[in-house]
């Protein structure tokens, strides 16, 4: 006989029971929460309340025979909401600022911002071509030509005079060629023996031969014939 299914529940599953994030937030202190501002918007500062919790996910725990990882729950209740209109789950450590935490979260913005940009400005999605080593090339060119217009817009602030600030690079090295380059080896095997391509010729030959022409065959061209519409 077939006897029942063994249970894979944990014994934090049997002990405490999932709650909902809502009620979590809803049931925590006064003192849990804190009015933090991440960044300058483009008419006042950026600022909201927020409380951290650490907890750990139950989505289909009852499945685990291990307990999860905590993560960090951040909770956004805005001033003047009825109740709290975001959340996130993180992995950051466990003793990460709370105010790093909070910009973290909020990056998520900014990152749709620049790609949309990157799509949309710079010509990140007008690339048309089907391989994966061209589309390479093209988000590098693209992501490099990006990445350089925001390093120029930082010292353009928004009022004031502008702030030059030189681009540093980097030295190339001495022995460095780039792909394509005609003065590079044409095989990366050089003791292997080859026959290099003979230069082209672009010179008359010093002794052409003559070519005959039957020249009483070759007949004036009749424009009269040339009927344009």
């Amino acid at each position: 006989m077939v006897g029942p299914r063994p249970s894979t529940e944990t014994d934090a599953y049997r002990q405490h029971q999932p709650a909902a994030v809502k009620a979590l937030a809803i049931g925590l202190p006064a003192k849990a929460w804190r009015t933090i501002t991440w960044r300058q918007g483009m008419n006042e500062k950026l600022t909201s309340h927020f409380a951290r919790v650490r907890v750990r996910a139950a989505h289909r725990d009852y499945w685990q025979t291990t307990r999860r990882l905590e993560e960090w729950l951040l909770i956004e209740w805005p001033k003047g909401e009825d109740q709290p209109t975001k959340y996130w789950l993180s992995t950051l450590p466990e003793d990460v600022a709370f105010r790093t935490l909070v910009e973290t979260a909020k990056l998520r913005w900014r990152i749709e911002r620049d790609y949309q940009e990157l799509k949309q400005e710079v010509g990140l999605g007008h690339f048309e071509g089907r391989g994966w080593r061209g589309f390479h090339r093209h988000a590098t060119m693209c992501i490099a030509a990006y990445g350089f217009l925001i390093s120029e817009r930082e010292t353009i602030p928004p009022s004031g005079t502008r702030h030059a600030r030189p681009i540093l690079l980097d030295r190339i090295p001495a022995d460095y060629r780039p792909r394509g380059f005609g003065a590079a080896d044409p095989t990366s095997h050089s003791k292997f023996d080859r026959d290099d391509a003979t230069a082209p010729r672009t010179w008359a030959r010093p002794n052409a031969v003559e070519m005959s022409l039957l020249c009483d065959q070759v007949r004036p061209l009749d424009r009269s014939s040339f009927v344009t519409q």
